[in-house]
């Protein structure tokens, strides 16, 4: 499996479709900030509209796909700026909710839909923009993309057997996706993503990502990159702001904290899978980066 496969499977990331959105004339919708590790996404189907971050304005029309890595809130608007509020309808269909307006045709369709990745997935979320904004429309490259958002919105829309494990799993591929596009078009320069596509870090990244529970050194790292090791940590700092050692470690508390949460192994167990053969040193380095220890961290995780 290549290392963005193993990453993203390890994430257990599950996805739902929310909202199918139908306006006409002047509306305006707010999106609240969302919690730690959930990134919502929407996808134009018909029409064009404003999206607001901040105070950042930019168009948003038919074959866009937008998600907020870190929950950003943000608003859409009618295309002509209104922010007006309107009268809604919600109707059930499917697995989804309509949400429409009051009126007999839409001008403006959109499916809203949430990633699920948990608290604990951070390092991925902030190697990934505030605001990842893909235009689909007339892009033959693109032609996965559309053929899995076609497929999402029909079994959203039905309420056949097993719906909701085929939307968890063609969401967990959108995903990925969408975090391949962004690799493939360079957009990535600094971060967990960054060091992964590099040629020189990247494969010592993809060991740790495939065998965390190595005892893994900076000497170690060096040599599966081919590299001296003041050689490997120069060109490391050039793509990240955290050093070798401390993504190790971050990558190793984002697999404990899922299996604390996923899983009924012991805390001494699940310490040797992220490579610490000492409960006090694994539960101070949980501590560290996660503000808690294991044991609270699974209760609170219920």
């Amino acid at each position: 499996m290549d290392s963005l496969s193993t990453l993203v499977t390890s994430m257990g990331l599950h996805g739902r479709v929310d909202l199918l959105c139908r306006f006409a004339g002047a509306w305006s919708v707010p999106h609240p900030e969302s919690p730690p590790g959930q990134v919502p996404y929407h996808v134009v189907l018909a029409g064009e509209a404003l999206l607001e971050v901040g105070r950042e304005r930019r168009p948003f029309v038919a074959g866009d796909l937008v998600l907020f890595p870190r929950g950003s809130a943000h608003t859409m608007r009618h295309a002509d700026g209104a922010t007006l509020a309107f009268a809604e309808v919600r109707r059930p269909l499917g697995r989804l909710v309509e949400l429409a307006s009051d009126a007999p045709r839409s001008d403006f369709d959109m499916l809203c839909g949430t990633f699920e990745l948990g608290r604990h997935h951070a390092l991925l979320l902030r190697a990934l923009p505030e605001v990842v904004h893909l235009r689909t429309r007339g892009r033959d490259d693109y032609a996965g993309l559309h053929a899995l958002l076609h497929t999402m919105r029909h079994e959203s829309q039905q309420a056949s057997p097993g719906g909701d494990a085929v939307i968890a799993h063609l969401s967990a591929a959108l995903f990925t996706l969408v975090v391949r596009t962004l690799m493939d078009q360079g957009d990535l320069q600094q971060g967990l993503l960054a060091l992964l596509m590099d040629a020189r870090v990247g494969p010592a990244l993809a060991a740790v990502i495939a065998a965390p529970a190595e005892p893994w050194t900076l000497e170690r790292l060096a040599e599966v990159s081919r590299m001296s090791r003041a050689s490997f940590a120069r060109h490391f700092a050039e793509l990240s702001p955290a050093t070798p050692m401390d993504v190790v470690t971050a990558l190793r508390m984002d697999l404990a904290a899922r299996l604390l949460r996923e899983t009924p192994r012991s805390i001494e167990q699940i310490g040797e899978a992220c490579g610490y053969t000492s409960r006090a040193a694994f539960g101070q380095a949980f501590k560290r980066v996660h503000g808690t220890s294991p044991a609270a961290f699974r209760r609170q995780a219920g």
